[in-house]
């Protein structure tokens, strides 16, 4: 049996336990040919098994891989999947809720990317702002601008937000072919600018100007001067939020987000967003933030050649994404961690 066809295994409880190590199996089973099972999924979660979103993206990608799948169904705790040959073409997904359009594009993206020789059109309908999911401003300013350097370059739109419970937003992907290239990134240099958005849906105007004054006063306090501007979205429910990203001289711009829900004030939302752009700050001279250093393994996993990046933040994502990897790909992954203040460097040979 040649290794392209061997079934890889996974313990979806395992590290991480969410969704990622089935999203990261499909993206990595379609470009490399090989089928896998993954038991236990999700199995650390509140409800386990198989949510709407994952399962829309195990059957977007069946479709797009033109794959033999078992097990895909809401609640489903073991699937197995087995991908063909394809060709991408453009494709529109209804998740049908709140979930996150942003991580079905994450999975689709590269198998696409890398097989097209043309651009191809992706719209999503669903959450464009989610909890525990990347929101729209970090997909259209950190991980565009990490891919582009990467040589996976595409455009993003949001024609429409989508919040929970409701979700009903837009997203518009134009996804280019891809040739992946190394990428070393081991300084950030000096802080440019920090730029951030307020901006809430069938709400009062007034929530974000206390979003964008908790944030300048929050930047004031820390002698940062930034460039903050309120901006009204068009969606079928209520929502809002606020995005703030730092620009150094080297890398990509790191965006961090909070989200609005029901009963929460929005100086609790903003402090969510400077508590953890606050975080990156401190982790001096870290090149990558902790939501971008899991992103960006698996396009450089696949990229010939040696890269290496520094991390503000070890986290279990990022973990569980170097095991998931070297399940498909015979890649040296090493991930290094500080003992004193969790930073670390990660290095693909």
């Amino acid at each position: 049996m040649s290794s392209a066809s061997r079934l890889v295994t996974l313990d979806g409880s395992a590290g991480e336990g969410g969704g990622q190590i089935l999203r990261t199996a499909l993206t990595l089973s379609l470009l490399t040919g090989r089928p896998f099972r993954v038991v236990k999924i999700r199995a650390n979660r509140d409800k386990p098994g198989l949510r709407p979103q994952h399962l829309t993206a195990v059957e977007t990608a069946a479709a797009l891989g033109n794959a033999e799948v078992s097990g895909a169904s809401v609640g489903s705790r073991d699937l197995t999947f087995r991908p063909g040959d394809y060709t991408p073409a453009d494709l529109a997904v209804d998740i049908g809720t709140a979930g996150s359009t942003a991580l079905v594009l994450q999975t689709l993206h590269l198998p696409i990317a890398l097989k097209t020789k043309e651009p191809v059109r992706v719209q999503l309908t669903g959450g464009t702002f989610n909890t525990t999911a990347p929101s729209y401003p970090f997909l259209a300013t950190t991980w565009r601008a990490h891919l582009a350097a990467l040589g996976a370059p595409l455009a993003l739109a949001m024609p429409r937000a989508g919040f929970f419970p409701r979700g009903g937003g837009l997203l518009d992907a134009w996804i280019e072919p891809a040739s992946l290239r190394p990428h070393a990134l081991t300084d950030r240099g000096r802080l440019v600018k920090i730029t951030g958005v307020a901006g809430t849906a069938n709400l009062r105007p007034e929530i974000a100007t206390r979003l964008l004054a908790r944030a300048e006063a929050a930047l004031a306090a820390r002698g940062i001067e930034a460039e903050l501007s309120p901006a009204e979205w068009t969606a079928p429910s209520p929502g809002t939020a606020i995005a703030l990203t730092a620009e150094h001289e080297r890398g990509a711009p790191a965006t961090f987000v909070g989200l609005g829900e029901r009963g929460k004030p929005a100086e609790a939302v903003a402090d969510e967003a400077l508590a953890e752009l606050f975080a990156y700050l401190d982790a001096d001279g870290s090149a990558v933030d902790p939501h971008s250093a899991d992103q960006i393994l698996i396009p450089l996993a696949l990229a010939p050649g040696r890269s290496e990046y520094t991390v503000s933040e070890v986290t279990e994502h990022l973990r569980t994404n170097v095991r998931t990897i070297r399940a498909f790909l015979d890649r040296d992954i090493t991930v290094e961690e500080s003992a004193d203040d969790g930073t670390g460097r990660v290095v693909i040979g």
